[in-house]
Order: C-alpha cells, then sequence, then structure tokens
C-alpha cells in the first residue's frame, strides 16, 4: 500500500475538540499503528470512542486493536455513510481514570465479539438485539389501536417496547388514560402550518399526525447496530393532507462488554426539515417534543423521576436540565427499573426543560417552555439524545455518563512507518 494513501487512510482527528496530531512508529509484527484514548475529566467506562475517517480513503481490510498489557483482541466498527467510511469505533472494554490515557495497538483482521448488535426485520417493526437479547423495537408498520380505543389511535413512528438487561419492559403502547402516548415518540403539539393550528402531538384530534415514510440504512456489528429512517409530520387541517416536516431519525443500540450489564445504551439523532417552502410556526407551550411513556401499571405512588438537577416529580416540572429518570414499578414487591434521557448540549435551547407529568409516567424534553420558535426551510432542527435503559433505580453515576456523551474522551493516531514493500 502506498504510504500516501495510508496515511490519509488512518487520518488522525479527534472525536470533539481536540487538537490532535500525526507521528509514525516502527512497524513490528504486521501493526498498523496504535491508537491512543485519553479520558477527561471525568472516568471513561465501557463508553463509546471514534476517530473521523470522513475524508479518507476506503479501507480495503479488516481491523481490531490489542491491548498490550493484556493481550486482549478488541473489536472494532466502521460506520459508513453512503457506503463510504465515516468514522471508527471502539468501545474499550474497562475503566479509565480521570485524565488516564491508554494506548492499543491496530492491527489487520477482524477479530470475532462475544455478542453483536444486529437489527431483525419482523415484517412489522425493526427490533434491534444484543446477543439474544432485545433492547427495543422501532414500529414501522401502522400499529392498529386496541378495539376498545378509537381507530385514530393506531399509529407508526414509535418505539415499542424497550426492554431492559434484565428483560422487564420498561415502556407502553396505548396506555387506556393517554392512548396517544405509546412508547417512545417525537411529536410537537401546538403548531401552526400555512396559518393553520394543528397538531401532531394528539392525534384523535384527527389535525395531524407523524408516520413513518421509509427504511434509509440498518447496519449491525459487534460495537453497535443503526437503524436511519425517515418520518413524516403530516398536516391533516387543509383540504388535502400535506406533509410539513421530513424527519430521518438514526438510532443507534451500542454493545455491552459485561456479561450482565446494568444497563442498555442507545442514541437517537433527530433531523427534522420542512418539506415544502412552508414554516412550522411552534408557539410557546407546556409540552411536545421527544417523550417517553412509561410501563403499563406504573402509577403516581410507584414512579419516581429524577433530574441532573436533583428535582423530582413534586419540583421538577420544566427544569432545565441535562438528564431526566423516569424509573417504575408493577407492584410494592418489585424493584424499580427504568430509563434515562441525556440530552445534548448542542440541542436547541440546551439545557432543554423537561415536562414531567404530576401524575402519568412520561416526560419529554420540551423547547416550546420558553417561548415561541420555528422550522424555516433551509434550516433544519436537529435534536440528540441518549439513553440508558436500566434495572433498578436511577443510575448512581449518570453525571458521568453525561460528560462522557457531551464531552468525547480525546483520541489519536500514530501511524507505523510503512514497509520497505510498502514503499
Amino acid at each position: 500500500m502506498n504510504h500516501a494513501l495510508r496515511l490519509a487512510s488512518f487520518l488522525i482527528l479527534t472525536a470533539s475538540l481536540v487538537v490532535c496530531h500525526i507521528e509514525t512508529v516502527s512497524a513490528e509484527n504486521g501493526s498498523l499503528g496504535t491508537i491512543s484514548i485519553r479520558a477527561g475529566k471525568t472516568p471513561l467506562q465501557n463508553q463509546p470512542v471514534s476517530v473521523d475517517l470522513s475524508d479518507s480513503q476506503a479501507m480495503t481490510q479488516p481491523v481490531h486493536l490489542i491491548d498490550p498489557a493484556s493481550q486482549e483482541k478488541i473489536p472494532v466498527q466502521i460506520e459508513t455513510r453512503d457506503g463510504q467510511p465515516s468514522r471508527l469505533w471502539l468501545i474499550y472494554p474497562g475503566t479509565l481514570a480521570a485524565g488516564e490515557t491508554k494506548t492499543l495497538d491496530l492491527k489487520t483482521g477482524a477479530v470475532p465479539a462475544a455478542r453483536e448488535v444486529t437489527i431483525k426485520d419482523t415484517g412489522k417493526a425493526y427490533q434491534i438485539m444484543i446477543g439474544q437479547h432485545e433492547v427495543l423495537a422501532y414500529n414501522y408498520k401502522h400499529v392498529p389501536a386496541p378495539k376498545d380505543l378509537h381507530p385514530l389511535y393506531g399509529r407508526s413512528a414509535h418505539i415499542h417496547p424497550i426492554v431492559t438487561p434484565g428483560g422487564k419492559v420498561v415502556s407502553d403502547e396505548f396506555p387506556p388514560d393517554h392512548a396517544h402516548q405509546s412508547g417512545q415518540f417525537l411529536a410537537y403539539t401546538k403548531c401552526i402550518f400555512e396559518g393553520r393550528p394543528t397538531n401532531f402531538w394528539e392525534i384523535k384530534s384527527n389535525k395531524g399526525r407523524v408516520r413513518f415514510h421509509k427504511l434509509l440504512s440498518k447496519q449491525s456489528g459487534p460495537v453497535f447496530g443503526e437503524l436511519q429512517v425517515e418520518q413524516e409530520f403530516v398536516d391533516l387541517t387543509g383540504t388535502a393532507e400535506k406533509v410539513a416536516l421530513k424527519e430521518i431519525w438514526t438510532i443507534r443500540v451500542w454493545n455491552q462488554l459485561e456479561a450482565n450489564p446494568e444497563y442498555w445504551m442507545y442514541d437517537i439523532t433527530s433531523n427534522a426539515r420542512c418539506a415544502s417552502d412552508s414554516p412550522l410556526l411552534l408557539p410557546e407551550y407546556h409540552y411536545g417534543g421527544m417523550a417517553i411513556r412509561g410501563g403499563r401499571g406504573w402509577t403516581k405512588e410507584n414512579c419516581r423521576f429524577l433530574t441532573s438537577n436533583g428535582k423530582t416529580r413534586e419540583n421538577g416540572n420544566h427544569d432545565r436540565s441535562r438528564w431526566c429518570d423516569i424509573s417504575g414499578r408493577q407492584t410494592a414487591d418489585e424493584s424499580f427499573s427504568g430509563f434515562t434521557i441525556l440530552s445534548h448540549p448542542q440541542n436547541f435551547r440546551f439545557p432543554e426543560p423537561v415536562r414531567i407529568h404530576p401524575s402519568m409516567p412520561y416526560m419529554v424534553f420540551t423547547p416550546s417552555v420558553l417561548g415561541d420558535w420555528k422550522i424555516e426551510p433551509g434550516t433544519p432542527n436537529i435534536s440528540r439524545y441518549r439513553f440508558l435503559v436500566h434495572d433498578g433505580p436511577a443510575l448512581s453515576n449518570t453525571d458521568q455518563l453525561w460528560n462522557s456523551y457531551a464531552h468525547p474522551p480525546q483520541v489519536a493516531w500514530k501511524l507505523a512507518a510503512p514497509t520497505e514493500t510498502e514503499k
């Protein structure tokens, strides 16, 4: 391989706001070089890290990493966009203390993972699995409402079930008290489109709805499984239905390396753009956005909320939080389980207010609380969230996990010098 091409293929870039440099080391035992990971101000534990490859040539051979100290082989995965390499991802197996650096050897050849993240098409939903464990299902087919509910409650474009590592379902679908709150979804409530009031949240109003449009891509592997879909925000208030927004969801489920993990972790990036020359106006309102409905049987008495500011259901409504946890149980004899939503600092109006319902088990990050705003043609609204689906009460290290998400660790390559045959 030409050395210049090799240099381009393993271009040093960073995961976030890090200045990197290129150095060469002697090539030994077929080594391609090394990768160094430096933890930030908080420890790094089983979190994904990456190097940008978007400007490089396509990698022509599988690669993996080796920990020189333990000789453990670590799988990596190449993220692709439009058939081209975008990033190289890995999850370091273990813990790095704050400020600690770990250097790993980059080698040719793939290594098997104990379990992979896969995506199964059930004919109704895309089911994302870690090994034999279901994590979540994205419903792309229209799910009809139960017979005792109005047919307008039927829907697609939502995630349900969401399942903990221990097998507990922590989401609900068609809850009897508010049947439009199915699983995990993103919708806006008070909206104006082409001068007409519309509503994509309360779908029984028949003013608007969010629906699945098409599959864009899917990828399985040892580090993550990713599903990318396009959804439509459909306005129903005119003489004919009209798509107001086209929204791309990128759903990525991360592998967990422990045999019995405390939580599953997945990310959703929403890219919502105008479908025509008409903007979507979003007047001030107290809810609407990225939402989750908690498990069936969770009541005011057996459901807890906790925000990054230490607030609860009693005082946390519209708290501007970096993250919010909801945990519940069906009976007093059960242990709590639930999920935490981490909001990314690049989100509009971060830290976003979180709507915590006074009695029902649902929450939603909602920028509309802070005043009127709009999504205009040519200017998409991009929002990012990470979800921790856990057994037991809220995780004790959520602040640490938020910091790893919001401020990824430093990553740098040192490329091996070419051999005589490669020069």
